[in-house]
């Protein structure tokens, strides 16, 4: 008799075989005694689970018996007001100011096609806000302290 080797997580996929999640086998197993799921790809070799009554095997990946709906996810590269400021630390991002930072500028204007990107956003106070306008800093003879950057984190 055959013991059971552990399996990896196990791909699930929705009703219209786009990718959706990736389950422990356990919950892989419960999804398809539900009758929730079908086996799409099996392993090779076999992982084979046995019981008293019943024999299953776990499958590599499986799709949805019936659709599920999935909320919007928004773009990796847009970042909001506070993901800015957390990121900046709160701090004005204009060199010489270091005040504390209480709103966000765009760097590349958004009226001349800049977006709310991670990097054309930086957290600064509202004096450097007033003063940079319209302007790159290049033309308002204002220097970043760093560049902004999209934190690997998100």
């Amino acid at each position: 008799m055959s013991t059971f080797v552990p399996a990896p997580p196990v791909r699930v996929f929705n009703a219209d075989y786009s990718p959706l999640d990736a389950v422990h086998w356990q919950d892989a197993v419960g999804m398809m005694l539900r009758e929730v799921a079908l086996a799409l790809e099996p392993h090779d070799p076999p992982r084979v689970l046995r019981s008293p009554s019943t024999v299953i095997e776990v499958p590599k990946s499986m799709l949805l018996v019936r659709y599920a709906a999935v909320p919007y996810r928004r773009t990796a590269d847009h970042a909001s007001r506070t993901e800015i400021l957390r990121r900046d630390d709160h701090t004005c991002q204009y060199a010489g100011c270091g005040a504390r930072a209480t709103t966000i500028d765009h760097v590349f204007p958004r009226s001349r096609g800049g977006g709310n990107t991670w990097t054309n956003l930086v957290a600064c106070c509202a004096e450097c806000d007033h003063r940079k306008a319209d302007r790159t800093p290049a033309e308002a003879g204002m220097r970043l302290v760093r560049e902004p950057f999209r934190p690997a984190a998100v």
